[in-house]
């Protein structure tokens, strides 16, 4: 593997953006940054950066699709096929998410990532970081775009079979924590380093508390499929949404596509949680740098088909959203350019906050040596130049 060194960049950091700096790739890890030239080695090839802007690969912890592809189609088509669509868009590592869904669909997805990570091609795509599982622990009433079917009960004790049977690959869980037994099931296995995250749920804040205690350090997509404050007797009862924003221990996701939450709220966000405590996520379905027209929102086989116009997934009601079609360039677009964020804190939220919360944050997330070269080169608009993998260039 050839070194890379790309010099004449902006490099878009958690601290700031900083001037004329060149990066140097060894091995598939980040060998050498300082301001001016690297030094140089004799086989090594050259980028010249352009006065463009350089910062560490993107990090999807929530994506369902693109391309043309969801991961619920359980197949490495499916898989190689959105995990190009991404990278396209500067995704060098993601978390698959899953839908509710029944075990035996669960577990070909779990197959077909298990595949893609052995796969020859496993160098020229996204890392898969570990799987997200969206469900089927929900609250009925807050199921969105989930299937009503398959969704379960914490207490029916189904997720030990589940937990078995994605191992080591199970990343993040979202789980209404409200549901009976869902305490006892954070409890359980939280030791495994599996990350409890609140989601299309109708949790009051005391559900929220009793969450934190057990364990649960994120919420999943901010504002969606979540309860808000509720009316019981005359009084004001805080929802989840609330209790997201009230606790500092959970680190909210945000569908960041422009669309699912206005600029006036991203920067309500932004001043209630803070850089630190935001994560950009696609919560992409197929349609995801497709064409408008109908797509299948989850497998192929038992999916709902959704209408995708105007930017964003619309569910047969022609109400709810389904998704999104966002990639993860447009996220930082809208999160600089409509929400006034800064680039340095946009890209925070799209790298170094997700390594952080799923602990790949000793590898990834920054640029800086002994890390892993996964970079992104980009213009001011945020259009995609070149994407770095593993010290290889993949776009």
């Amino acid at each position: 593997m050839k070194d890379i060194i790309i010099k004449n960049v902006f490099l878009a950091t958690p601290d700031g953006i900083l001037e004329n700096y060149s990066v140097r790739t060894h091995e598939g890890k980040i060998a050498d940054v300082c301001r001016g030239s690297a030094p140089t080695c004799a086989d090594a090839l050259e980028i010249d950066g352009e006065g463009l802007y350089l910062s560490a690969g993107f990090i999807d912890i929530h994506v369902h699709g693109g391309g043309g592809y969801d991961f619920m189609d359980g197949s490495d088509e499916a898989f190689i096929g959105a995990m190009r669509a991404h990278m396209k868009h500067g995704t060098t590592s993601m978390a698959p998410t899953t839908l509710t869904a029944e075990d035996e669909e669960l577990e070909a997805v779990f197959e077909a990532a298990r595949r893609v990570r052995r796969s020859d091609q496993a160098d020229e795509l996204p890392e898969i970081l570990g799987l997200h599982l969206e469900g089927p622990y929900v609250d009925p009433d807050m199921a969105g775009a989930q299937d009503p079917k398959y969704i379960k009960k914490p207490s029916d004790g189904s997720w030990r079979r589940v937990a078995e049977t994605a191992g080591d690959d199970l990343l993040i869980w979202t789980v209404a924590p409200e549901l009976p037994g869902a305490d006892d099931m954070c409890l359980a296995l939280k030791d495994r380093g599996i990350v409890f995250s609140a989601g299309h749920s109708g949790a009051k804040y005391p559900d929220v508390k009793r969450a934190v205690d057990s364990g649960y350090t994120m919420v999943t997509h901010l504002y969606s499929s979540m309860s808000t404050i509720i009316r019981e007797n005359g009084y004001r009862v805080p929802g989840l949404l609330e209790g997201a924003m009230l606790h500092d221990e959970l680190c909210v996701e945000v569908i960041a596509d422009g669309l699912h939450l206005p600029p006036e709220l991203l920067r309500l966000i932004y001043k209630t949680k803070g850089r630190d405590r935001m994560v950009l996520v696609t919560d992409a379905m197929r349609g995801a740098g497709m064409p408008d027209g109908e797509y299948i929102l989850g497998s192929l086989k038992r999916g709902q088909t959704v209408s995708v116009f105007d930017g964003i997934a619309h569910m047969p009601d022609g109400v709810s959203f389904a998704g999104s079609v966002a990639t993860a360039d447009r996220l930082i677009r809208v999160m600089t350019q409509k929400a006034g964020v800064s680039l340095s804190d946009a890209v925070a939220m799209m790298t170094l906050n997700p390594a952080r919360e799923i602990g790949a944050d000793d590898r990834k997330g920054i640029v800086v040596p002994g890390y892993d070269a996964d970079m992104v080169l980009f213009d001011g608009d945020i259009n995609i130049r070149r994407v770095i993998r593993g010290g290889r260039i993949t776009v």
